[in-house]
């Protein structure tokens, strides 16, 4: 069967056409597009006619290389969420990353407390700016747009929905909110009256796999096939893990704008070790929940490049890397979840403002800039995984990479040599495949996740990298963890 994959991120989207037997599975990439916040009225917000648009655009470039198309399924990031009334969108949905958009986070923090909040949601990502800190900023600032709205989608199930799905939600991307009960894997409603957040806003949530029907051809034309919507593992990470050829002894690790480092397991986990350590549990496949630290990933760096190329200054990967493999290493370290990092002034100038801040040599050229940023990322997940180990009866030995970075050989051997365990890597498009592989188990070409992973795995190759550093990162993991501190990082 002939499955599209629409995987939409924070900083691009990509439409994949997947094609699934029995005994083999494919995906190759039909269309690419670029996916940023707007400015508009003062507010970052998602462009989602502009989104809509390039689905269009991908399905009909898969339906060009198929023999007609049976099922298609969005994933985005989290988070983010659109309102309705009358199944119209009455605003822009805003970016997580518009500086107002969780204005009242410490209100939140001061009405319920940290604990409280991790008690019912099992997640601790105070690093990221949760769904519900923004309805709860919504609610003090703008009350009447919450008045009036008659529902609320996060952003695959909007888009799906504007292509002809039936309104849904998913325990996956639900998960991110801060709002869900993962356990009984639905809202957690009594966080939310106790929050005054409206829950009669909030869809029902279903398992990964569910039907929401044809795409609709008034909105989506020139195609000769009518596909079906599947809601896949809509959030971007669940899809992802659902993707890579996982086993207990391995964490995965996802690299995108965001990093996602975490295991696989079957119940949540809400102990006190799992609050201390800042371990959140998020919702995935077949009931699973995914463990897991929530990391400021290549955003910082898909940043700098775009301040180079509006600069005119050459900013390709292959480029960058070769000037990043002559500077040297470790000079300088950023704490890439420091609430000083954001999206409103030049990130390169922004680093070297941090290093001089932090009392540290500040990167010198192009190459300098991104060897500090690599360095940053591997000792971070280092540290995050130290603390995932801890939380966890049975520390993973091995990390499975997934994303992104799986093309970025020295980051590989960078995590390696500062985690000081194997790390091999997944597929690179890990999101699309997890896409496409819950969509062939609802539609029964697979008959499982686990059998899916297993086809997976015999389709991709693999490289493992081994650590090669000995105790080298013990430093630099220490400084990076000195620089977290809340009164060095501005948090």
């Amino acid at each position: 069967m002939n499955h599209v994959a629409i995987d939409i991120g924070a900083s691009g989207g990509t439409v994949f056409l997947g094609e699934v037997t029995e005994s083999s599975f494919a995906v190759q990439e039909v269309h690419r597009f670029d996916n940023r916040p707007v400015e508009r009225n003062g507010r970052y917000v998602w462009d989602v006619d502009a989104l809509v648009d390039h689905i269009g655009d991908g399905l009909r470039s898969a339906e060009d290389r198929a023999d007609g198309l049976d099922t298609v399924g969005i994933d985005t990031w989290g988070l983010d969420f659109g309102l309705l009334s009358d199944g119209e969108l009455l605003r822009d949905p805003v970016s997580y990353r518009d500086p107002e958009s969780t204005a009242t986070r410490e209100q939140v923090f001061e009405a319920v407390g940290k604990r409280r909040l991790f008690d019912a949601t099992g997640i601790t990502n105070w690093n990221t700016p949760n769904t519900l800190w923004q309805l709860h900023t919504i609610a003090d600032r703008e009350p009447e747009l919450l008045e009036e709205s008659d529902g609320l989608l996060m952003m695959p199930q909007l888009l799906s929905a504007r292509i002809g799905g039936q309104p849904a939600g998913d325990v996956t991307i639900a998960s991110t909110t801060q709002m869900v009960d993962p356990e009984a894997r639905t809202w957690a409603t009594d966080l939310l009256d106790e929050l005054s957040v409206p829950m009669d806003l909030l869809p029902d949530l279903s398992e990964p796999g569910q039907r929401l029907g044809p795409v609709d051809d008034t909105v989506i034309s020139g195609l000769s096939s009518t596909p079906e919507i599947v809601m896949p593992a809509s959030h971007d990470t669940a899809a992802a893990v659902a993707g890579l050829p996982l086993a207990e002894d391995a964490a995965f690790l996802n690299t995108g704008s965001w990093f996602i480092l975490g295991v696989e397991r079957d119940e949540p986990v809400r102990t006190d070790a799992a609050f201390e350590h800042a371990v959140s549990n998020e919702l995935g496949v077949d009931g699973t929940v995914r463990l897991l630290k929530n990391i400021n990933g290549f955003f910082l760096l898909e940043e700098c490049r775009k301040a180079w190329r509006d600069a005119d200054d050459p900013a390709d990967y292959d480029t960058l890397l070769s000037a990043a493999e002559k500077a040297p290493a470790r000079t300088a370290l950023v704490d890439t979840d420091a609430d000083t990092f954001g999206i409103d002034e030049p990130m390169p100038d922004q680093i070297r403002a941090y290093c001089r801040r932090t009392g540290q040599p500040m990167p010198t050229g192009q190459g300098g800039i991104v060897l500090c940023l690599l360095d940053s990322l591997a000792a971070k997940t280092a540290l995050e995984l130290d603390a995932l180990a801890a939380v966890v009866e049975d520390p993973p030995s091995r990390i499975v990479l997934g994303g992104g970075g799986v093309r970025n050989e020295l980051f590989c051997q960078l995590l390696a040599d500062a985690t000081d365990r194997p790390v091999s890597t997944g597929p690179v498009e890990a999101t699309a495949v997890g896409n496409v592989l819950t969509q062939a188990v609802a539609a029964g070409t697979v008959p499982d996740i686990e059998t899916g992973r297993q086809l997976v795995e015999s389709a991709f190759e693999t490289t493992t990298y081994e650590p090669q550093a000995g105790g080298e990162w013990d430093d630099a993991k220490d400084r990076l963890a000195a620089l977290t501190d809340d009164s060095l990082s501005g948090a």
